[in-house]
């Protein structure tokens, strides 16, 4: 059986250097055991285009997507060519049901006025109105082709004649009597009764302080205007003084 190994010896004295071989090839050992992971570099600098690919295979149809949203409408097309012939009326179809009537539409324009119509018969009278005036010559000389105002008023309750113009207004349809009684004084008088500016009757007087005198009845409408009218200046002799009157009435 062995025994109990001894005490080591000592150390012996080194060895002579060795020399080196002109070429120094050792033996490639083994691999050695892969190390930890170190830390991570910077970002390098991009690669150059890689070459491209080989075309895939068409891949299948996907589904069908949501509508998209319209589009703005586009510019308008030439007009085109005429069509053919126009072929021959077709026959009138039957009658169809009357629909629903429509709401009212919005007032038009107003027309213009139109034409005057005809004066129509005189109508009835009002005899519960009762219309009559009396009144005097003022102012001698009056002016001619115009109403002459007999200003001195001597009865005109209704309130139909207007002095200050010379006019009566018919206030109703009916009929009406009107006198005139003018004196002439060192002129030549025409005088005349006018009914809407038409002349009813007249009277000259050539005499110096003669009196002309007429009385007419009238059928008239209601705003119909009478009035005494003179002729012109060189034969309005229309005349009043303290002693001679003109007057004009109407009944």
């Amino acid at each position: 059986m062995s025994g109990i190994d001894g005490i080591p010896g000592i150390r012996g004295p080194p060895g002579q250097p060795g020399q080196c071989p002109a070429v120094c090839e050792g033996e490639k050992g083994r691999p050695g055991n892969l190390g930890s992971p170190g830390p991570s570099g910077e970002r390098g600098e991009p690669g150059l285009p890689g070459k491209d690919g080989i075309t895939g295979q068409t891949g299948e149809n996907g589904e069908k997507g949501s509508p998209g949203e319209q589009g703005t409408p586009g510019l308008k097309g030439d007009q085109g060519e005429m069509g053919g012939i126009m072929g021959p009326l077709g026959p009138q179809g039957e009658p169809g049901v009357q629909g629903v009537e429509g709401p009212q539409g919005l007032p038009g324009d107003r027309g213009e006025k139109g034409d005057q119509g005809d004066r129509g018969e005189p109508g009835p009278c009002t005899p519960s109105i009762q219309s009559a005036f009396s009144a005097a010559l003022k102012n001698i000389y009056p002016r001619p082709n115009l109403p002459v105002p007999f200003t001195s008023v001597l009865y005109n309750v209704m309130g139909h004649y207007n002095p200050t113009t010379g006019i009566y207004t018919a206030p109703v349809n009916g009929t009406y009597i009107f006198t005139y009684h003018v004196t002439a004084f060192l002129r030549v008088l025409k005088v005349g009764l006018f009914v809407n500016f038409q002349s009813i009757v007249k009277s000259t007087e050539e005499n110096n302080m003669g009196q002309a005198s007429q009385m007419v009845v009238q059928h008239l409408q209601a705003g119909d205007q009478a009035w005494i009218q003179v002729k012109d200046t060189s034969t309005n002799g229309m005349f009043q003084n303290s002693e001679s009157s003109s007057t004009s009435d109407t009944l």
